[in-house]
């Protein structure tokens, strides 16, 4: 596979890294596996190479000596600072020593300064915001107002990760290393890195809301609680995912889910289908937007894994749409990857993870 070269009046950024000590082979079988975990559709894989199709752009491998060499594409500079990291992130597990010493070249490092590495530099998807208002909703929820650059933040841009520092040191924040990745910052200065859905964007007040659940215990919900306005946190993305849904809908959410499946009914106001809501108490008064072409229908929180199995069943070439607590996740998404189901038509994520009951 021939790698594409940069044109002086395409939008595309593009970076490239030679990998000498890497096997193409041996590389091109973990891209495959690599594809098949994450649902990415591999657009090219041959003896020339093998490209795959993210949410944030390509990322391609090509035989090179005896090696290989990588290369990513993308529109935008934030989505290739999350290209890098996945790329160094994956070659970790099987050759550390290649991630590490991995340098980056991009196609034309002078037009705006993207591949030079500078050490106090925050990374190109990461932003300092500061803390502009919490609201205390009447559903058991907490809307937290983030002020500072939201530009990168597309009306489909759904998820964002917070870099929060812990509580009574100076914050530190992430910086690029030297192989183009993030290097996070480590021990007592670790940032905790929640996820959550950009529930509204104001472009022109330079506003971020989103809805926290009040899950007594939880670190962000401390945070909000506790910090003054103004002070800074990290904000991390935005996702390359969508809230678009093509076709009718088999929706599940717990209650941390219901900001996300609120964003999915506003972005498609035709939207056929059927969405389960798993929660009790005050979390029912949660304001879903109105969804006329969708029946929603109430449960309790543990029905949610027996739910979601018979509407597989019973629907299986529906768009699946299901997050929640990470075991219940996962038994889903094995599940439907049993069915063979075509690429781009699921969303199974986990926004939770239930603590270890004590030894």
């Amino acid at each position: 596979m021939s790698i594409p070269q940069h044109r002086p009046d395409d939008a595309l950024r593009e970076a490239r890294a030679p990998l000498p000590q890497v096997p193409f082979y041996a590389l091109r079988g973990m891209v495959r596996l690599w594809a098949a975990e994450h649902d990415l559709t591999v657009e090219q894989d041959a003896a020339a190479g093998i490209a795959l199709r993210t949410a944030y752009g390509q990322i391609a491998f090509a035989p090179d000596g005896r090696g290989a060499v990588a290369h990513v594409t993308t529109p935008r500079l934030d989505f290739l600072q999350a290209l890098r990291d996945s790329v160094v992130g994956h070659l970790s597990h099987a050759w550390p020593e290649a991630a590490r010493g991995l340098r980056w070249s991009d196609a034309d490092p002078g037009a705006d300064g993207a591949g030079a590495t500078d050490p106090d530099a925050l990374p190109d998807n990461v932003r300092l915001m500061a803390l502009a208002g919490v609201e205390v909703l009447d559903c058991g929820f907490l809307r937290v107002a983030l002020a500072g650059d939201v530009t990168r933040f597309s009306d489909d841009a759904i998820h964002f990760r917070l870099g929060i520092p812990p509580v009574g040191r100076a914050p530190c924040w992430p910086r690029i290393g030297a192989n183009g990745a993030t290097v996070w910052p480590p021990g007592a200065d670790a940032l905790h890195l929640p996820v959550y859905t950009a529930r509204y964007i104001d472009r022109a007040a330079g506003r971020l809301v989103f809805d926290l659940f009040a899950h007594e215990g939880g670190r962000a919900l401390a945070w909000a609680r506790s910090m003054a306005r103004g002070v800074e946190v990290a904000v991390i993305g935005p996702g390359g995912g969508t809230a678009q849904i093509t076709g009718e809908i088999r929706g599940f959410a717990d209650e941390t889910a219901f900001p996300a499946i609120a964003r999915v009914i506003e972005r498609n106001p035709d939207l056929t289908g059927e969405i389960c809501l798993f929660g009790s108490g005050a979390a029912r008064r949660y304001p879903m937007p109105p969804a006329p072409g969708v029946t929603m229908r109430w449960y309790d929180p543990e029905e949610m894994g027996t739910r979601a199995a018979a509407a597989l069943a019973a629907a299986p070439d529906a768009w699946f749409w299901l997050a929640g607590e990470r075991t219940c996740s996962q038994d889903f998404r094995r599940a439907y990857k049993a069915t063979k189901p075509p690429q781009g038509r699921s969303y199974i994520a986990a926004y939770w993870q239930r603590a270890a009951a004590p030894v």
